[in-house]
Parts: structure tokens; sequence; C-alpha cells
């Protein structure tokens, strides 16, 4: 049976020790019919689990996510329909698919409370691992206060590892330290512990799946509420600043990777890409917890907000459409202004920069657009913009700058636009058209410089060859793994095309701007032909439907 708030991973850590199995694989086995595999905010497989429980299957598998998965604190923020009470038997997996693949990513560490290892194992008779512990952006016990530990203090062994169970905490560590042995714990913050309180009350309630216009609209007027607004817009910027001002840089940077790394810039987005807010798990709970302060308070602004839109409808709150003839003199007015501005102008501009005139007056009023772009115009002297004057000097910028990023060393980046324009004392337009107008020089040396993906693997590679015979590491894939992140299947592909002798390689040395040479190939190289295998990285490739798949 399953403790209060005990993740999914610990339920199957305890049935391991308790039914007596020797290794990890027979517990698998019992539980999924298969091998061990990794055990994220789903089970992949969580569904045959489900079917070898007793009683009702689909009543198994509610039950499983809705009380030992952390599925039930993204529900809300998800993006997907319209919220309702009671979902029937089976919708918890209703979302899963649209969980973001990065949440899955950041989910490597298994934290504990050590006073909740103590009092759990008085109070059930059982030590176990909690789900609220390993919400993303908490960092402390929402009970206690502590901070959360993710290695033994002693040795720094880490407590998670992958494809394997998660340790007894009743048993010592390798180097004799106890979870139960009494410690000195590091307290949190009072606003790390509000913010767990939060994360745990949403957790618990099993809040129903909320469009992102409901989330949208909820999260806008409660910033409207509270005085976060410019002009007639709401006021990310002040929000921002606020919630940078309650917690500081030090304790938004361990609740949020982008802030970490610096990207405030659109760190608060509340319009929604694909019928999803693209802003991560903890990013939601810091802003609803700012704004709302309670969960209560949430749920409340949340319900109050579907039926806002269930009896006055979407529609209703926008602003009353124009009569059409104000409409139609509108969008004359714009088209007008336009052509008296600017010679030469046809359809395919008019649809570039004014895109709802022109759609509007083909459908409405196509024989006066056709009339007005057909009606000659008074050809007045036309002058050339000319190309910026520093045109030349930054294309000669480009190309010495670009020898030195081709070249062979730690830390290479790829020659890509983005790369060289960081060689120029100012970006490019971002705009190709208007960036091809104004530096025609350094534009066309831009694309005559960039590297492809395949020739910027083989630097890569030279350079992982290099650093293992400084090493004198041997020359295959293990050692790869330790000096650089090149893929294995790069590694293996690239050796057999260029028949390598890394037998040579270790005996002599590498050369690299020598290796990189004889290899004859241009910089803009599109790899060994034949090769398809899929790499690794932040592509995603869809092989299955989504609405089926758990991964």
């Amino acid at each position: 049976m399953s403790m209060p708030d005990e993740m999914l991973h610990s339920r199957i850590t305890r049935y391991h020790f308790l039914s007596g199995n020797r290794t990890a694989a027979d517990t698998f086995q019992d539980l999924f019919g298969s091998a061990p595999f990794s055990l994220g905010i789903l089970p992949k497989q969580i569904e045959v689990l489900a079917a070898r429980l007793p009683d009702d299957p689909e009543s198994n598998l509610d039950e499983l996510i809705c009380t030992n998965t952390m599925f039930p604190a993204y529900r809300p923020f998800l993006g997907v329909g319209q919220g309702v009470v009671k979902s029937p038997v089976g919708a918890s997996l209703s979302g899963v698919a649209r969980i973001p693949r990065r949440e899955g990513a950041i989910h490597g560490k298994a934290k504990l409370c050590a006073t909740c290892v103590q009092q759990d194992l008085l109070e059930t008779g059982y030590a176990y691992w909690h789900r609220s512990h390993h919400l993303p952006g908490v960092s402390v016990c929402w009970r206690h206060g502590e901070s959360l530990m993710h290695a033994c203090l002693k040795c720094s062994h880490p407590f998670f590892r992958k494809l394997r169970l998660l340790p007894n905490l009743t048993e010592p560590c390798v180097c004799g330290w106890s979870a139960l042995a009494p410690e000195t714990v590091k307290q949190g913050t009072l606003l790390e512990k509000k913010f767990a309180q939060f994360a745990y009350e949403v957790l618990q309630r099993n809040l129903p799946l909320m469009s992102c216009e409901t989330l949208s609209a909820c999260y806008v007027r409660q910033c409207r509420k509270r005085g976060f607004i410019h002009g007639k817009f709401t006021g990310t910027a002040k929000l921002f600043e606020s919630i940078r001002s309650k917690y500081g840089d030090e304790a938004l940077s361990r609740m949020d990777q982008a802030y970490r790394a610096g990207k405030h810039g659109q760190w608060i987005r509340f319009r929604s890409y694909n019928g999803q807010m693209d802003m991560p798990l903890a990013r939601h709970m810091i802003i609803a917890q700012h704004l709302f302060g309670s969960a209560d308070r949430l749920e409340e602004g949340l319900m109050k907000e579907l039926i806002l839109q269930s009896t006055a409808g979407a529609k209703s709150r926008s602003k009353s459409e124009k009569p059409q003839v104000a409409r139609q003199a509108q969008h004359r007015q714009k088209i007008e202004t336009i052509l008296a501005v600017r010679a030469n102008v046809n359809l395919e501009y008019l649809w570039d920069h004014a895109y709802q005139a022109t759609r509007w007056l083909t459908e409405h009023d196509h024989a006066w657009l056709k009339a007005k772009l057909s009606t000659p115009k008074d050809v007045t002297e036309h002058v050339e913009e000319l190309s910026d004057r520093r045109d030349s000097a930054f294309a000669a910028v480009l190309l010495a700058g670009a020898e030195d990023l081709y070249r062979i060393s730690k830390g290479q980046k790829r020659v890509n636009l983005s790369n060289l324009q960081k060689l120029l004392p100012v970006r490019l337009p971002p705009c190709p058209k208007l960036r091809k107008r104004r530096f025609p020089l350094a534009s066309q040396q831009a694309e005559l410089l960039k590297e492809s993906v395949w020739h910027f693997r083989l630097r890569r590679l030279i350079c992982a060859l290099a650093d293992m015979r400084r090493l004198n590491l041997p020359m295959n894939t293990g050692s790869l793994n330790e000096v650089s992140s090149v893929p294995n299947p790069v590694f293996q592909a690239l050796v057999s095309f260029f028949e390598w002798d890394l037998e040579e390689f270790a005996r002599n040395g590498v050369d690299s701007e020598t290796l990189l040479k004889s290899t004859g190939v241009p910089r803009d190289w599109q790899g060994p032909p034949g090769f398809n295998i899929v790499l690794g990285g932040t592509a995603y490739y869809r092989n299955k439907s989504a609405t089926v798949s758990l991964l």
C-alpha cells in the first residue's frame, strides 16, 4: 500500500525490499513485465502496473497517477481543454503527452528531509521518499522548513542513480552515514518554506485541466487587481521586478534554470504557442504563488474564470466588431497611404506589410483593391537606398575573424550567423531582406563562411582525439565520453569514413589542423553519405501518436 505523499519510485523500492527479490530486474519483471527503465514523471509502462494490481485497472491507474506521481501539479498548467471538476475514470492520463520534454530532463535527483525520515519511521513504520520534495523549484521541506538533501552529507554519494532503485533510508551509506542519525540540518528561508507549502497544496488538490486561454486570462486578471499593469496592457516587467525583489537573485537561480542562465528578457510569457504557455512548472508555481498567495485563492480564481468564459464566451470580452462600413474605410485608408508613400507596390508587398487590411479587402472589396493596384502611378525620381558605409569593413572583419573561429581548440563554437555577428561591433539587422539591402557584402561573406553541422562535428571529434592522446587515454568511445560530448555514432561514422588509424594516433600523436586539412572536406560538408542515424539533441522526433504515448 502507498504511504501518504509517497512517490511511485519509492513505492516500487519498498516492494523490492519487502518481496525479497535479489535484483531490481526481478522487481521490474514482477511489476511491469520488462527490464528496468527510467522512472520519470510518469513511467512509460504505468498502465501495465495498473493492470497487474487488484481491482479495476482504470481505477488503479487513476490512483497511481493522482497519489504517487507529480502529474497532478502539472495538470492545471498544461493548457489542455476546459476544466472539469470530476474527471471520468481513466481521464487522469489526459494531457500527459503535453508535458514538455525539458520537465522530464530536470528530475535527476532524489531529495529527502532527514526529519521526515525519522518522523515517517515513527508514525507509519516505514521511511520513504516524498513526491512533494521533488516538485520543480522546491528546495526545502514544506513541513519542517529544512533544506532538502540529494546526496550523503559525509561522502556526497548521490541518492539517485539512473536505472537503479532508490536506497533504503533505514540502511547506512557506504561511508557509514545514516539519515536516522541526529544531524544539524540547515534551515531554509521563510519564503522558500512558503513556496514549498504552496506547491504541496497545489499537488494535493488535483486541480482540473485548464485551457491556456483560461490560465492566461486568470493570470492577467489577477495582475490587474494587484496593479501590475502598463497602460492598457499587463505589466509583466513590473511583475518580474516584484518577484525578483521578493525572492532575490540567489533563490530564483536555484528555483529556475533559465533565470540562473541569465535569460530574463522573456522570463514571463502569458501568450500561448500551439495551445500551450511556454513556461516550465517551477515558473508557473512562482508566478501563481506571488499573484494568489495560496492554493485556495488560485483555485478560486481559475473557477471564476471558467464561469466567466462559459457564460459570456470569449468573444463577448473582446471589443465589439466595428461596423462593416467603418472597417472598409479603415482598411481602404491604410492601403491608400501605402500606395501614396511607396512606389511599385504589388499585392505581395501588401500581404507582407498590411496583412489584415489586404485579407479583409480581398474577401469583401476585391474589385476596389484590384483597381487600386492597376491604377498607374506618377513616376517620381526614385533614389535607391544606399548600403551602409561600414559594409566593406564589416565584411573584412568577418573574413579575418572566421579564421580564428575555425581553429581547433577547447571550447570551439560552430561558425554560424550568430557567432559571426559577435565579431562585429554592432549586430546586423535581424530581418534578412533589410540585412542584405544595407550590408550586401557582409551578408554575402557571412553566408560563405557559415559552417555545416557535420564539419563542426568533425572539428570537435579531432579535438577530442587530441585530448585522448594528451591524457594517454585509449582511442575508443569510452574515452570519448570522458573528454567530449560528441555522440558515439559520430565517432564511429567519421573514423570509418576517413579510415583513420587510431593506433597510429596513439603512438605518434594528433596534429589537429593537419588532420583536418587531410580530410579534404569543405566547410559546408553534409556528412558521410548514407548516414541516417537519429542523433541526440533538443530536436523532437515524433515516432508515435502523442495522444497514446506516455513518454
